[in-house]
Order: C-alpha cells, then structure tokens, then sequence
C-alpha cells in the first residue's frame, strides 16, 4: 500500500464535525487525582519489595526471583478472568472493591515488613521464611488487584467518559503542567491517555526517591510504616474521587453491556470455564487489533530497562549508584516527553502511523545497546573461555613453556556501559508512544461488553513475556552472559516493530482513518464495532445466544 493510498479518506468515511465530550475538565481532574494516589502507592511498593526482601534474606536473591515469577504466573494465570468478572459488574461497585482490596493488601504487606524488620533480630529463620511466603502470598492478590484497576480505569471508564470524542483519547493540544488545571489558570484541553501515562511517570521517578530519601535517613522499617499509612488514607481519598467521577457522568457509567450468561449456558461451558485466560486469548485473537496487542507484548521481553536485574548489572560493571539513578529520573522524563509528543504525532501523522514511529524509535535507540558490546570495557566476551566482570583472560604463545597463557588484562573503561545506559534512557521516548498508540486502538475498537476480558488478556500476555525474560535470566545468570540478553531484547522490539508496521500496511487503515483531519462518523463507527461484534459472536455464540435471551 503506498503512501499516497494511506492519506486518502476511506470511503466509507464520512468528513463531519468532531464530537466534543461533554464532561469537562472537572471530571478529568477527579480521575487524574485518584490514579495520583493509586499509581503513587503501587511505585512505592514496587521499589521498596526488593529492598525488603534483601533485608529479611540478606545471602541470596532468591526471594526477590521466587517473588518476581509469582506476580508474573498469577497475572497470566486469572488477569481474563479478573477482567470477565468487570465485565459482568456495575462499573462503581466493582472499582470499590478493587480498591478495598488494593489498598489492605500492600497495607497488610507493609505492617507485615514493619514486624519483621523490627524483630528481625530475635525472629527464627523458619518463621522470616514463613513471613516471606506471606509477603508473597498476598502480594499476589495486591498485583491482580493493581491489574484490575488498571483495566476498569483505562479500558472501561475512559472509553466510557470519552470514547466517542478521539481529541480527548489523543488530543491536538497538550499541556504544559498538570497543576494549571487544578488552579484553572488556562481553559486547556487534556489528554486523556498520555495524561495517565505522565501521571504514572512522574510517579516513578518521584515515589522511589521520597521512599529511598526515609530509607536512607530513617530506617527501612520506617518506609514500611510510610508505605502502610499511604495506602490506608489514600483508600478514603479514591474512594470519594472515583465516586465523585462516577455521579458526574452517571447516565453513561451507569449503563453498561450486560455480559451474564444463563445458567444453561454456565453448564455448556464445562471445562473452559476453569481456563478463562485460554477463551479469553481465543477471543483476543478474533479481534483486528490483535496484532499490535502482540507487539505491545513482545516490549516486556527485555532488560533494557532500569529494573533490578539491569541496575544490578550495571552497578557490577562500574557505574555510581547516583549516576544510575539520575539516569533512571532522566529516563522516566524522556517518556513524559513522549507522552507530550503523541498528540501532535497523531494529529500529523495519524493514529496508526504514530505507531509505526513510537516502535522503530524505541528500536533505533537500542541499537546503541547493542553498540554497547562491542565497544572497549565491554564485559560480553562469548569467544574467550575466561571473563571477570571487565577483565578478560588473552591467550598468547609463552616460549618458556607449552601452554598458552598470559595473566588477565583489566579495562575500566565505562565506555560499554555508558553506552548501554544512554541506549536504555533514551529508548523511552517512542515505547511510550508505541505503548499509547495500542492502548488507544484497543479502547477504539473492542466492543463494551467485552473490555475487560481483552483488556486482562493484555496483561495476561504482557506478564507472560516478561516471565520469559526471568525464565532467560535463570538460565543464563553470569553477569558475564548479560550481553545475550542483551540481543534477545533488541531482537524482541525488531520483532515488535515489524509485527505492527505488516499490521499497519495490510489492515489498519479500514479501521482508523490516518488523514488527520478526519473523523468516522457514529454510524460509520457502529458498522465498525458490528464486525468486531460478529468475529467474536463466530468465536463465542454460546455467550452471545444467551445475551439475546436476556434482551428479549
């Protein structure tokens, strides 16, 4: 498909006026607050747990990886099922729970942190394993429940609120501070998605300092106390937002697709019903936005990202905790910046030619990760027999004797690892482009009644990819052996990229119209949705026969 066929309108598209949504900035700012202080909990959590189970096991790593697997199986495992079950509840009651859940369980986690630490000393080494084990345990309900209000806020109240007005899913304006809208300084318009991304953002460069910072200067049982107290009056303060949200656009969030089966249909289902992330992933792949959900994926199967195994990695190699960290802030602003980007790009460019250029970004930048290898003081020898850390062992000819031998050579040039460190911050920018762009097109184009089933098959998806890389990391776990996680990364986001530029050229443009100024009409729209509806009907009639037996 050529490029001049791309900008032309379909035409089954109809140029009309852009529908404005009619709740405000008011409702907005509600929403932005509350997932403020959800999105601030989960980022303070997220980078104290290593911390904590360093501390209670200080000799091995293998409660921060027993951990890590965990969250990742129970998200592949029940995140379908956890979005089935929003689908079938009123959209109020469910995200309450949720909320409740939440909230108690990193509470009950850190109160659990705080007598563990302040005894440590006087507690058996049986008990510290059992308290581990508990940590875990409910550290699987507080990660479904994390995944669960992910799904209901952005895969259902969004959609709901403004699905039918694209400006305000990728809007032409951004705007420079968040804090003008609350002060309501400048009538600007806000971005809904990029909106929650920054908040998400700033979040993580912010919570892990203010946590580090008590850490550091108080005690860690201390940030645990922090931790707990946070999430119990932050759970008051949703609570009131969300409701708040939910009264002002009560005639839309109060209807909603039912999705109930009979109880003649809930015998047919038999064994699929003990294996809901399996239909859901049939259904998942019914769906024309199956392939960008697929590249979207493959994102998480990599280490080029500032989580523990790459921080330990670099640390290993030379690097300054300070400088890391400042790299890890530098990288989160990056992404902020991308989120700033993606309005204007959709508006130049179009929705899914913003895609295009959010994953061949992220993947030109990890070319220098690559680089990165084969620089001087690199540590990634897989020719040598000998490496430590950055000093290799060179065989050469000795004449004295019969064996080959010379003492090892050390660098410490961080030439290597800055390069891979600069690769990795600056790779942000177009994966949070690439990261809005299927969020949107997933929003756009699933059908109501089954939004939460796609949306926990994403995270079912994502989870299961990024098991794959601590599956990688257990078979290869020599700091010496980095550098082939290293390509597998880059291999993933090149599979990622042209996975969605095939998808792009081949179907994308009868589904959103890449002219920028042009708009589908609520008719054209409907006939849309009805394919989607009629695949998945193909795919589930049994779900669907029930559903018109309710209507009638």
């Amino acid at each position: 498909m050529t490029d001049s066929e791309l900008n032309e309108p379909p035409t089954n598209v109809e140029i009309i006026d852009k529908p404005k949504s009619k709740y405000g900035n008011d409702t907005k700012i509600y929403l932005y607050i509350a997932m403020t202080l959800s999105s601030w909990g989960d980022r303070m959590w997220n980078f104290a747990i290593g911390i904590y189970f360093i501390s209670l096991n200080p000799t091995n790593l293998q409660g921060v990886a027993i951990n890590g697997i965990a969250l990742n199986v129970v998200v592949i495992l029940f995140a379908t099922a956890i979005g089935n079950w929003i689908d079938r509840n009123p959209r109020l009651s469910s995200l309450r729970k949720i909320l409740f859940f939440q909230n108690l369980s990193v509470a009950s986690m850190a109160v659990l942190v705080v007598y563990a630490l302040y005894n440590q000393s006087t507690i058996p080494s049986n008990w510290m394993i059992i308290i581990q084990g508990f940590l875990i345990g409910i550290g699987m309900i507080a990660q479904l429940s994390s995944v669960a209000c992910k799904v209901s806020v952005s895969r259902d109240w969004i959609v709901a609120l403004y699905g039918s007005d694209r400006q305000n899913l990728a809007s032409r304006f951004s705007f420079i501070l968040i804090l003008f809208c609350f002060f309501k300084l400048f009538p600007i318009r806000i971005d809904t998605n990029a909106t929650l991304r920054r908040i998400d953002l700033l979040s993580g460069v912010l919570a892990p300092i203010l946590t580090g910072a008590v850490m550091a200067f108080t005690s860690r049982w201390i940030s645990a106390v922090l931790i707990a107290g946070w999430n119990v009056v932050s759970l008051g303060f949703e609570l009131f937002l969300y409701t708040r949200v939910y009264h002002s656009a009560i005639d839309v969030l109060s209807h909603k697709t039912s999705s109930e089966k009979s109880s003649e249909s809930k015998k047919k289902e038999g064994i699929s019903k003990f294996c809901p992330s399996f239909q859901g992933l049939g259904t998942y792949a019914s769906l024309s936005v199956c392939l960008p959900g697929l590249s979207l994926a493959l994102l998480y199967m990599t280490v080029l990202s500032f989580d523990s195994v790459t921080r330990a990695y670099v640390i290993e190699q030379g690097l300054s905790e300070v400088l890391l960290g400042l790299l890890n802030g530098l990288g989160s602003i990056v992404g902020i910046i991308g989120t700033f980007i993606y309005p204007i790009f959709v508006k130049r460019t179009g929705l899914v030619r913003t895609g295009v250029i959010g994953f061949w970004s992220e993947f030109s930048m990890l070319i220098l990760c690559l680089l990165s290898l084969f620089v001087h003081g690199t540590s990634f020898t897989p020719f040598k027999r000998f490496t430590i850390g950055s000093c290799h062992l060179y065989e050469m000819s000795n004449k004295d004797s019969t064996i080959n031998i010379k003492p090892f050579e050390c660098s410490n040039s961080k030439f290597s690892v800055l390069l891979l460190v600069i690769g990795i911050t600056l790779n942000r920018f177009g994966l949070w482009i690439a990261d809005l762009t299927v969020t949107q097109l997933q929003q756009e184009r699933v059908p109501e009644n089954i939004r939460g089933r796609i949306g926990g098959t994403q995270h079912s998806l994502n989870q299961f990819f990024d098991m794959l890389r601590y599956t990688l990391i257990i078979l290869l776990p020599r700091m010496s052996q980095f550098g082939y996680h290293i390509c597998s990364s880059v291999l993933s986001v090149f599979l990622a990229s042209f996975i969605y530029t095939i998808w792009s050229c081949s179907s994308a443009s009868q589904l959103v119209p890449p002219a920028t100024d042009i708009e589908m009409s609520e008719t054209n729209a409907n006939s849309v949705q009805q394919r989607e509806a009629d695949q998945i009907e193909m795919i589930n009639p049994v779900d669907n026969n029930s559903d018109n037996k309710n209507d009638s």
